[in-house]
């Protein structure tokens, strides 16, 4: 969510409120606004590269294409505008007081659950408790630690950091609650739309024992349903009740339905696509950049490419060896050559996707700060690497995981090489996306952390702060005046507050810096947020790399792909780090 940072913040808070309120567009328009709706029906097969989460349909931490597959089950509050601004969507409205300690967020009415099930006040109140690990919390402390886990343990995830300045949250009339906050916060439409993570689910989805069903079954407000389900192989059909109609006054989607198929290689995905054997797939620049640019090249394809602003980065895992000290974190930030990692992930034939960044974030997003950044220097690297083993005694190596398929394989020895020039081993380990990625966020009821000693992801995007900032922190409930870790679930809550911390920060300053930023509501916010930025860079806390970029493929006869339509007006994001919005996408006959 864009922000102007001028003036009192009274008027900021003017502004935030404007925004957020829905120019409400009836779900049909006057007759004079109806054009010919495309035709309904058909089903398609879909090629992505990430498998589901462990957790399924539960609150497992999916990955870019597999959270793809969530968002076709479940909705949100909040969705993300072609711009980046946060707009309502299950939510008509969002109104901060002058103080932004409160906001009021209005429910739209008559939005149904697939198990024919109201969304309202008393349901969106036990997600966000759900959420944010106090609907646990109240369990346990009913049932006890083994059998509360047991009860309603499928509910906690990683969104319960991210909400950790919430106080309260409360009924205010038959359609609005209030969210209560510990501290000032700005943009906290932002962090309830979390990357397109937060949904809204059924109440029998987090009802004591509903964990099989939620695995398998989950039950959204999204235009599909789940018919069919493993890791690998997902059906979604029509919601013939979703609560969403195009222009034409026709209820939407129009698809009958879509197999979600994990494929891992990409030219299996490419070569689908050629053969008709798949309808859409999805690719991402780590690396896919040779299926990428012949599936562009191909006129009998389509394409659809996501906004160049999600950043990534190899996280240094700064609680054990090596990057416990600063000397091996120096030395693999000068060592790497990004314009040769450039050159080999993402270019082909002339062609390339992504960019060559100068910040852990990029020009258009409001931490970016060229300022502390470390820029290839062999030299730089190779003292680094003679002042570690001077400080340890050991050379300089780490371990690094990657994903099983061919394009992963090829970047890891691509940065292993590259390394290898400081006289830095990098040794390979490969594993599924599904496996590294509950590695690196433990599931929050395992009591585990992060153990890889480095971990390549892309955690920061887009223009604002919601996910960034969250990832930078120690832990969110020991940010200033929250009394979490005080109260009856401080226990519980302190330690799911690391979960989405890969890199174990526990550095006071980086954390005072980053919640300084954070709660500012003033103009002076752009500057505390680039002087985060610059702490973290001069530190080496995080290895950026070249930027990603996401595109899907897609037949011929696939119409509708490039268009998201918000219930709030305007245009929505039409390709993300998920994939494309699958409401309103039809086959041409």
């Amino acid at each position: 969510m864009k922000h102007p940072f001028k003036g009192a913040s009274r008027k900021i808070a003017a502004i935030a409120a404007l925004s957020l309120v829905a120019s409400v567009v009836p779900a049909s328009m006057s007759s004079a606004a109806k054009v010919a709706a495309p035709k309904q029906g058909g089903d398609i097969t879909v090629g992505i590269f990430n498998t589901l989460p462990l957790e399924g349909f539960c609150f497992g931490n999916a990955s870019n294409a597999a959270l793809g597959v969530l968002k076709s089950v479940y909705e949100g509050l909040f969705e993300q505008r072609s711009d980046g601004r946060i707009v309502p969507h299950l939510a008509s409205a969002a109104t901060p007081t002058p103080d932004y300690k409160t906001w009021v967020i209005k429910l739209r009415s008559g939005v149904k659950y697939h198990d024919g099930t109201n969304m309202d006040v008393a349901n969106v109140i036990l997600n966000i408790q759900a959420l944010r690990g106090y609907y646990l919390a109240s369990v346990i402390g009913q049932l006890g630690q083994a059998a509360g886990a047991a009860a309603v343990g499928h509910t906690a995830g990683s969104a319960i950091p991210f909400t950790a300045n919430i106080k309260d949250v409360r009924p205010v009339s038959a359609d609005s609650i209030a969210i209560e906050l510990w501290n000032s916060q700005i943009d906290l439409p932002e962090y309830l739309y979390g990357s397109g993570r937060f949904f809204m689910r059924s109440s029998g989805d987090l009802a004591p024992g509903a964990a099989s069903k939620c695995v398998s079954k989950g039950s959204g407000t999204g235009p599909f349903m789940v018919s069919k389900y493993s890791q690998t192989d997902v059906t979604v059909v029509r919601n013939p009740n979703y609560w969403r109609k195009d222009k034409a006054g026709n209820v939407l989607p129009y698809l009958n339905s879509i197999n979600f198929k994990y494929v891992n290689q990409a030219t299996q995905r490419a070569n689908g696509l050629k053969s008709g054997t798949l309808d859409a797939a999805m690719f991402s620049s780590a690396g896919e950049i040779k299926q990428i640019v012949n599936v562009q090249a191909n006129k009998s394809l389509k394409t659809i490419a996501s906004p160049d602003d999600y950043y990534a980065m190899n996280m240094f895992n700064t609680a054990i060896e090596p990057f416990n000290n600063k000397n091996a974190r120096l030395a693999v930030s000068y060592a790497m050559d990004r314009e040769t990692f450039y050159k080999q992930r993402n270019c082909f034939q002339g062609k390339c996707v992504g960019t060559i960044n100068d910040s852990i974030v990029g020009k258009r997003n409001v931490m970016y700060n060229k300022q502390g950044f470390i820029g290839y220097d062999l030299a730089k690297a190779k003292a680094a690497v003679a002042a570690y083993k001077k400080d340890t005694g050991k050379d300089l190596a780490f371990q690094l995981p990657a994903d099983t398929s061919a394009e992963a394989q090829a970047s890891a020895k691509a940065f292993a090489q590259i390394m290898k020039k400081a006289g830095i081993t990098v040794n390979i380990l490969t594993q599924d996306t599904a496996t590294i990625t509950s590695t690196a966020f433990p599931p929050p009821t395992s009591g585990k952390v992060n153990t890889y000693q480095m971990y390549p992801t892309t955690l920061f995007e887009g223009t604002g702060t919601s996910f960034t900032l969250p990832f930078l922190q120690s832990n969110g409930y020991s940010a200033p005046n929250n009394l979490t870790l005080k109260s009856a679930v401080g226990p519980l809550l302190g330690g799911f507050g690391r979960l989405i911390n890969p890199a174990r920060f526990s550095d006071p300053t980086q954390d005072a810096l980053v919640w300084a930023a954070q709660f500012d509501t003033t103009s002076a916010r752009r500057d505390k947020l680039r002087a985060a930025t610059k702490y973290i860079q001069e530190n080496a806390m995080v290895l950026p790399q070249p930027t990603i970029q996401y595109v899907y493929g897609f037949t011929s006869n696939m119409k509708g792909f490039d268009t998201f339509t918000l219930a709030s007006g305007g245009r929505g994001r039409a390709m993300t780090n998920s994939g494309v919005n699958w409401t309103g996408v039809y086959i041409e006959n």
